[in-house]
């Protein structure tokens, strides 16, 4: 009996050692297996928070804002399958084959639904949010359509978009008016650096190149508890392009216009490891423009154009940091008429830019979010006259002269964190300006301004559809009490076809160093800065209705927009009493209002029109002046035509814009405010586009101004600080273009 049970023995043992050993040979097999990769475009550029679902598991993963993301999907198979999802692009389902190593690397991409398309935005935010999903109404102009429009500039691309007015000084560029207010209320940055080196309160956006540049974020509406002073009106931030995937990135593009204007711009990035390197650099050539062939002075001045930027940044897994520095210089040539029949006497104009800024970007967490910049920028403005003896060819050349040196530190830091029942998100921060200037147009040679801010917006989402945000910034000014600034912001959203924003804030401007204590004299001006101008301060509301229609083909869009400004103690240009010099006053009371509304159809992205009303009032009141205080209202018409040529891919484009009669004010003679009214004008730009070498070469050919406007003119007394004589200068009339960029990328 014992022998029988010893006989069964030894085949159990070895059953049960069997059994083990494949127990621990799948138990072996078990480990997590890794997915890991990018989720990419058909360009080969990455997509933002795309979702990624093992099927099998039911594990997932979210790309983070540069397409890179890791899955562990738990017990393995021979194959997995991956579900593959983002806002704006078709879904994918693909298998993917598994490695004995448990570690698998791949990239997948994914087409775009061009009829649900959302883009991803960055202002005002602490990381970046879809465009729809931002509780601000975000106008969004990418880099094809910079690319398509022909334009060189931040100018000539804001010239046909709608609330947005563009003007001409010769001497000191182009200057921009947002919702009927001024450049002054409208803060442009780059890459949420604010741009420094304002003229009569403007920024020049026709020295603000477009080479470099992947989007431009347009928020229409106060800003002031984020962004603070100058943002009134609303914000303008530029982002730059970075190169998130490819080891190495290079693009070369050249630009000629029939009017002697050229452009040429090359930038590079190079990746090692999680080290990325860039560099772009450019020159822009401009002959100049002269309407009366018989004298000397062009009315459109020759200038030159030069810049460099570097850019280094660490792509950690939740850390970005970064640095990044720029040169930009800038000549500008007056000529002038001869005297004596034989002498000119010219003037140079001198720009330099000198920027570094550093930061960091990122999260510890999926709740906590980080984005932090500080920056150190230095502005210089010279003049430097010469003569030139046409009959002896001798010249004589004057000391360069520095009339404007501008220096500015700043750092903004905002935090985000996302409550763990996603109905509150908070949104704190600080906001840090330093602005100074020296020179001898300066009484005291020296003046300075500092501005300390913190901020916090809390966002509380009431229902799916329904969320609402307060802010409120509190500020220290060096030199004026500012005020609590506050706002509150809703959104509603129905069945992600109607949405409805809706905005009230509190805005504030201090005064900057230039318009309080700067004089600024030469051949053309004659300024003179007030330092008893009063803080100005502000009341906003907006609202904008979205109505959204898909169908398989097609996709429309209609958006209705209404806003209303009321600005105590508006700070503008005057004449002196009794002298022929300028200076900075605050008007009484200014207020605008007004609206636009705007229709988008899009066909099987082979057909895009949209079209547009716009309507503006303005309504100032100086005191004792005797003007009516009524509304004066601007009217304007835009349409935009976009067709894609099926076989060849062919790409034409289409501007139009109808620019109505502009009031404004003047002093006359006897020192009486007057009303005066600017004519009306059109603009016309249109383009062909094509791609060739799988998309590596793009060329565009087109004509801008159609219409050849070149001046409009003025009614009553329209000299200026800045220009004399009854014609606005609008362009340098019509003109013929053509652009190629090539690319190259590994």
């Amino acid at each position: 009996m014992n022998f029988n049970r010893g006989k069964y023995l030894l085949p159990i043992l070895l059953i049960v050692l069997f059994f083990s050993g494949a127990i621990n040979l799948v138990k072996a097999g078990s480990k997590d297996f890794t997915i890991s990769g990018y989720i990419l475009n058909s360009g080969n550029q990455p997509i933002s928070f795309a979702n990624i679902l093992h099927k099998e598991s039911g594990k997932g993963a979210v790309a983070d804002e540069y397409g890179k993301f890791e899955l562990a999907t738990g017990l393995a198979e021979v194959t997995c399958t991956l579900q593959i999802s983002a806002i704006g692009y078709c879904p994918i389902e693909v298998s993917v084959d598994l490695t004995s190593d448990h570690t698998i690397h791949q990239n997948f991409h994914l087409k775009v639904n061009r009829y649900h398309i959302e883009q991803v935005v960055i202002s005002g935010q602490s990381k970046p949010v879809p465009v729809d999903s931002s509780i601000y109404k975000i106008k969004l102009i990418d880099n094809e359509k910079i690319q398509q429009s022909g334009s060189v500039n931040l100018s000539e691309l804001l010239t046909t978009e709608a609330n947005i007015r563009m003007t001409t000084d010769l001497i000191l560029g182009t200057q921009i008016e947002m919702m009927g207010l001024e450049g002054q209320n409208v803060k442009v940055m780059i890459d949420g650096v604010p741009i420094i080196g304002r003229l009569s309160g403007n920024i020049d956006l026709s020295q603000i190149n477009l080479d470099n540049i992947e989007q431009v974020e347009i928020i229409e509406g106060p800003m002031s508890v984020v962004y603070g002073n100058n943002a009134l009106a609303g914000s303008i931030n530029l982002i730059t392009k970075q190169n998130k995937y490819h080891k190495l990135e290079t693009q070369t593009k050249v630009y000629a216009e029939s009017v002697g204007r050229y452009s040429f711009n090359v930038s590079g990035s190079q990746r090692i490891d999680k080290n990325m390197f860039s560099v772009d650099g450019g020159y822009e050539y401009f002959g100049g423009v002269d309407f009366d062939k018989s004298n000397r002075s062009m009315n459109w001045k020759p200038k030159k154009l030069y810049k460099i930027n570097a850019n280094y940044k660490w792509d950690g897994k939740n850390w970005q940091p970064f640095i990044k520095g720029g040169i930009f210089k800038d000549r500008l040539w007056n000529k002038s008429d001869l005297s004596e029949g034989h002498l000119a006497k010219d003037t140079y104009y001198f720009t330099e830019r000198y920027d570094i800024s550093a930061g960091i970007t990122g999260s510890w967490n999926k709740n906590n979010s980080l984005n932090i910049v500080a920056s150190y920028n230095i502005y210089y403005r010279d003049n430097q006259d010469f003569s030139k003896d046409l009959s002896t060819l001798k010249t004589t050349m004057s000391q360069r002269e520095r009339t404007q040196e501008m220096y500015q530190k700043m750092t903004r830091g905002i935090w985000g964190y996302q409550f763990s029942d996603l109905k509150l998100k908070l949104q704190c921060g600080y906001d840090i300006n330093v602005e100074a200037m020296d020179g001898a147009r300066i009484e005291s040679g020296h003046e300075d301004i500092s501005d300390y801010a913190a901020f916090l917006n809390l966002n509380y989402k009431v229902s799916n559809a329904f969320e609402i945000q307060p802010g409120i910034r509190v500020a220290y000014n060096s030199d004026y009490n500012a005020p609590l600034v506050y706002s509150i912001n809703t959104k509603w959203s129905a069945k992600k076809k109607f949405s409805w924003r809706a905005s009230g804030a509190k805005g504030f401007r201090a005064p900057d160093v230039k318009e309080l204590y700067y004089n600024f004299k030469d051949s053309n001006h004659d300024i003179e800065g007030n330092p008893d101008l009063k803080a100005e301060s502000s009341i906003n509301f907006n609202s904008t209705l979205d109505y959204k229609i898909y169908g398989y083909n097609a996709m429309l869009n209609i958006s209705c927009s209404q806003y209303y400004n009321s600005v105590d103690n508006l700070i503008t240009l005057q004449s002196i009493s009794n002298t022929t010099s300028y200076s900075y006053f605050n008007v009484d009371d200014s207020k605008s209002t007004g609206g636009d509304f705007n229709v988008d159809y899009s066909f099987k992205n082979k057909i895009k029109i949209n079209m547009g009303y716009g309507l503006t009032g303005r309504c100032n009141t100086y005191g004792d002046a005797s003007v009516d205080g009524k509304f004066k209202w601007t009217h304007e018409f835009f349409c935009g035509v976009k067709l894609v040529e099926p076989f060849t891919s062919l790409v034409f484009k289409a501007d139009y814009k109808y620019n109505g009669e502009l009031p404004y004010y003047y002093s006359d003679d006897n020192e009486v405010i007057q009303e005066g009214l600017q004519e009306a004008y059109q603009t016309l730009n249109a383009s062909l586009k094509r791609n060739c070498l799988k998309g590596r070469l793009n060329i565009v050919a087109g004509a801008k101004n159609l219409f050849d406007v070149t001046s409009v003119m003025t009614s009553g007394s329209s000299s200026t600080a800045h220009s004399s004589g009854s014609d606005v200068p609008i362009s340098y009339g019509r003109s013929y273009f053509i652009s190629a960029t090539f690319k190259f990328n590994k």
